[in-house]
Parts: structure tokens; sequence; C-alpha cells
């Protein structure tokens, strides 16, 4: 959401259905009921405070593009109404290299590169994450009032967070230009934005409402569901899509000045100040199973798990923009993060939780070591995530062994740890190729042993195929496919930079009867060298070739002290010349 990508015409591409709008009438009648049949409020914030509760929404408006001063919303909040404002004389530009552009915003979530919208944003410092209120679907509902002047925009959008490199789909609920409001009719531009997410398309869904929307306060209404999104204006239905990003999102609202005619228009800096976009209450609604599916994907860790997942990658300089800190934390032992090109040292990356976490092991996993990898590395802990770093170890300078492919792994010990934030100073690094890159992080307590968690997630999956890491990155909506016309049996390995202990495997698989393995066994090795069968060779029997997710569980007396996993194929489904898995999970059910 801004000035840039703003400009121009944005044109409905691919097929992307979307709803004819009816005509779109006034018809506030003040404040909804809070209470929605059939929906459960997850979200409130009706503005009754004098100050913004810093557990709902921060007023620092992507602080790493810019100085934590001229990120700052300025606000006020009175009678329940929260006004954000343009002041004439006592605000400058948010961005810290343009003066084109005046915010003020308030926002649910935030992290280090988020939305890197033109090619000259350079991160000026690493933020601790917000995690306010980052979500997938839901039922989002603000009662707002917006300004008529020109040069102004006010703005309900939302994000991805960017957990993934390609979450980074916008939504504009909606985007009101001062000059498109007239009396009789306004304009609401509502836009679909990909940006890198392959899985969208752009897409303009504006409508008109029938008055002047500045002169009272309206009702603006957004449903997203798996299957599309629906946009309300005053509680009708006024358009709707197809179209619906799969993954969480953060909520921005905010007001922009700027001096850009093809945009808002031009500012008329002699009229009265401060401009104002006043919003009366926010609120967020859920049905019970996406509750149901909230809960599952928003689990806290358990003991002796891998803690990084469950962090905000961030890093407090450039780094390449299609490989970002949150590849070294995705469970895929072959995504990497990598650096910038000829990288100033020290360089510092950071892991924010949102809670307090014990630890005391640290792994580093990386490919093509001798070429790319860190060589030199401290870690440093803090109890708030922004002050009093802590050093709990260093590694010395590290030699890696390779330069392919095949995953390394770097183990620090140290005492047990506690803290918000782990902060990882890398003093020196191989450069052959005038970057550096980590594929994996992996921090724990070694003082506890997982308990019905996936421990796949932890591993190294070492087989014929182009997105191997797949297999084990515990998303069940992507699958890791062999190489066609693979020769069968096939061996996949998973190995452990640590030995592990567990009782139970299992396989989920779509469109099983397509592509699925259709016997498999199983054996564990402590070196790689000797191994032991826990499953022997087993007929699987599949009955959908759709996207239901099928899943074999294969349970055995617990093995220990496990550090190589070896599932052989010895048949399958190749009616697309693969075999797939979506998921391949290993847990201990045993105390």
């Amino acid at each position: 959401m801004h000035l840039r990508k703003g400009i121009g015409a944005v044109i409905l591409a691919g097929a992307v259905a979307v709803s004819a709008a009816p005509t779109a009438y006034c018809n506030d009648t003040g404040t909804e009921p809070i209470e929605r049949p059939g929906w459960t409020l997850v979200f409130q914030e009706e503005f009754n405070d004098a100050v913004l509760n810093p557990a709902k929404f921060s007023d620092s408006y992507m602080p790493h593009w810019t100085t934590p001063e001229q990120s700052l919303a300025h606000y006020d909040v009175v009678d329940g109404i929260l006004s954000l404002r343009i002041d004439k004389e006592t605000q400058g530009p948010w961005w810290a290299f343009d003066d084109v552009q005046k915010i003020s915003s308030i926002q649910t979530g935030m992290r280090d590169g988020m939305h890197n919208f033109w090619d000259t944003c350079t991160i000026t410092d690493h933020h601790r994450a917000v995690t306010n209120f980052e979500t997938k679907y839901g039922y989002f509902e603000l009662r707002a009032r917006v300004p008529h002047d020109g040069g102004l925009h006010s703005a309900w959008w939302m994000i991805g967070t960017e957990a993934r490199a390609d979450e980074t789909a916008e939504i504009d609920v909606f985007e009101i230009c001062g000059p498109d409001v007239k009396a009789g009719k306004s304009r609401v531009r509502v836009s679909v934005h990909p940006w890198t997410d392959g899985g969208c398309k752009e897409q303009s869904l504006d409508y008109y409402p029938a008055c002047d929307v500045s002169q009272d306060f309206h009702v603006y209404g957004f449903e997203w569901q798996p299957g599309g999104m629906k946009f309300y204006f005053d509680g009708q239905l006024v358009k709707e899509t197809s179209q619906s990003p799969d993954y969480k999102m953060t909520t921005f609202l905010g007001i922009y000045e700027n001096d850009s005619p093809l945009w808002s228009g031009t500012p008329d800096y002699n009229s009265e100040y401060p401009k104002r976009f006043e919003i009366d209450y926010f609120r967020v609604y859920k049905t019970d199973e996406m509750l149901a599916r909230d809960a599952a994907d928003n689990r806290a860790p358990a003991a002796g798990e891998n803690l990084a997942p469950y962090a905000v990658a961030g890093a407090a300089q450039d780094w390449n923009w299609e490989s970002p800190p949150s590849n070294m934390i995705d469970n895929d032992a072959y995504s990497a993060m990598q650096s910038n090109e000829a990288p100033n040292f020290p360089q510092y990356l950071y892991l924010d939780w949102e809670e307090t976490q014990t630890f005391d092991t640290f792994i580093m996993k990386a490919a093509y070591g001798k070429g790319q990898a860190p060589t030199n590395w401290e870690l440093e802990v803090s109890a708030d995530g922004e002050t009093g770093w802590v050093p709990v170890a260093a590694s010395g300078d590290v030699n890696w062994n390779g330069n392919d492919w095949h995953v390394e792994n770097q183990i620090l010990h140290f005492p047990a740890a506690q803290g918000k934030s782990l902060r990882i100073k890398v003093n020196s690094a191989n450069l052959q190729w005038n970057h550096y890159a980590i594929n994996e992080i992996l921090v724990k307590d070694s003082s506890a042993s997982p308990l019905n968690a996936n421990i796949a997630t932890e591993s190294t999956s070492e087989w014929n195929s182009e997105n191997g890491g797949l297999l084990t990155d515990g998303d069940h909506s992507e699958a890791a496919q062999s190489a066609d016309r693979i020769t069968l049996p096939t061996d996949i390995v998973l190995s452990w930079p640590e030995p592990v202990s567990f009782d139970q495997i299992q396989m989920h698989c779509w469109y099983a009867q397509n592509q699925a393995p259709t016997k498999i066994s199983f054996q564990v090795s402590q070196d790689g060298q000797i191994w032991q069968e826990i499953v022997p060779p087993t007929v699987l029997a599949w009955e959908y070739a759709d996207t239901t997710l099928e899943n074999q569980t294969f349970s055995f007396e617990q093995v220990q002290e496990v550090r190589f996993l070896r599932m052989k194929v010895h048949d399958a489904n190749l009616k697309w010349k693969h075999f797939a898995i979506s998921e391949l999970e290993v847990y201990n059910r045993q105390s």
C-alpha cells in the first residue's frame, strides 16, 4: 500500500471469478451489533482508551524501512473514535529515503523486510517482530469515516506475514482517495496484488456507493473463506472473488498524504489541518471450523521440540529478497536464507518469539558449505527481545567438509539460556559466490525429549527428488515428488543431527491412486552402515485420486539413538510417471 505501486490502472488478469456488483447504497445506521450468528468474536478494538493498546495495534509503520521517529503514527482517541492524523507542521515524511509521503498507520503485525514495495528499499535496522494478530480467514468489520481532501487516501489493507518467501499477497479491502469522494457517488478501490505470490492474480474489484462517504461513518466488511473473498458496504454484498490467499495476513489501517496527481490529487496545504481518518471500531469473527484450524496452527512447541519455526526470523541488514531469513526456519533443509552480495561483517540475524523460551542447543545446516556457509558466529539472547543482549555461545572458526548439495550440520551446546529473542552474529563466511547462505537453523532444549511432536521436521531427507525438502516441512498442502520414470525400488533417507527416539511413522498422500507409494518398508541405523528393519515390506491401499489427504500409520516398538531412517519404496502408483508424498512424519508416542 504505497504511492508507487498504486499509480495506474489495475487489470483483471487470468480466469478469476468475480461477481457483478449491485449499486451500493449508503445505509449506515450506527454501530453494528457485536454478536453475529454462527460466528465467534476473536479480535475486538472499540478504541475506548485514550491510547492504543500495544497488545492489539502497533503505531510504528514498517520501521525497518525508515527511522523509529518517522514510522510513528500521529493519532488521538476521543469519545471512542480513533483519528489517524496527517499534521501539517509537526509531521515529517514517513520514508527515510524520500519526502513524497506522510503516513499515519496502525497495524496488527510487523517484521523486518515486510512489504518490499520499491527497488530502493533498504533495511535501516532490526525491529522486534510484532505478532499481535496475524490470522487466516474470518469475517472482518470496520466502521470508519474517510476524508475527502486532495492528496489523501485512506486505506484498510492486509498483507501476507511473509512467513514463507512467497506469502506476500496484498488485499486492499478499501483504498479511498479524496478526489474520488463526491456528492451522490464515491469510488471505493478494492484490489488484489499478488506481489511475489504466484497463486494470486492482479485484480480490481472497485465499487461505487451512491453517496459522499466522507460525510458519515460507514461499515466496511470483508469475509475471507478458503473458497473466496466477499466485500460488504453498510451490510450489502458489493463484490466477491474466487481468489483467496491461504496463509496468515496482517491488518493495516492508515491515512496517506502524497503529492501525486495521478493517484490521489494534489494536497491543498492552505486547507484546514490535521486531516483525519476516523475509526469507530475494528472486529474480527471466526467460524467453529476456522477456530479449530487456528488451534492446530497456533499450538505451542512441545518440550524438547525445535523452537526455531515458532519464531519470526529477521535481520538488521538487507538480504537476497528471493531467499529471506524465513527460509532458515521453514523445516525445509533445501531452501536457504541468502545474504546480500558482498556482505559487510558482522551481519546480524534474529529469531523473535512471542514468549520466553529456554534452550541449550543450536544447530546450523548448510549445503555447499565450503562455498557459502558462515565460518564464525556468536549467539546472544535478550530477555525482552530488544535490549540487554547477553552472549551465550560462540562457534569459533568452523570448517565445512563439502561443497555440493549434501547438507551438513554444525552443533553448539551451551548452558541453558532464556530469552524472547536470539541474535546470531555472523562474523565471517565462505564467499566463493559473493554471499553466504544458511539452509536451516534448529534451536532446542536437550533436557527434554519431544513427545507427540513431529520430529521429522528436524531431519534432512536425501532421495531422488527436486523438491525433497517438502517431504518433512510440516506443510500438508504441498507434496514432495520423485524424479519422473524413477527406477523402483528406491530409498528415501532421513538423517538427524543428533540421535532421536520414536515409535511411529505417518505418511500423508493426495491423488494417492495416481501417485502414492503402494509398497514400502522402513529401517533405522545409528551410523548409516548397519540397518535394523522396523516395518517389513507392507502393501498400501489407497481410496482416492483427488485432493483428499489420506494417511498411513506405522507403529512399532520404540527405537532409540537413531540417526538415520530409511524408507524403501518397493512399488508405487505411477500414473503421472512419479510418486509423491505430501508429508512424512515421525513421532515418539511413549513417555
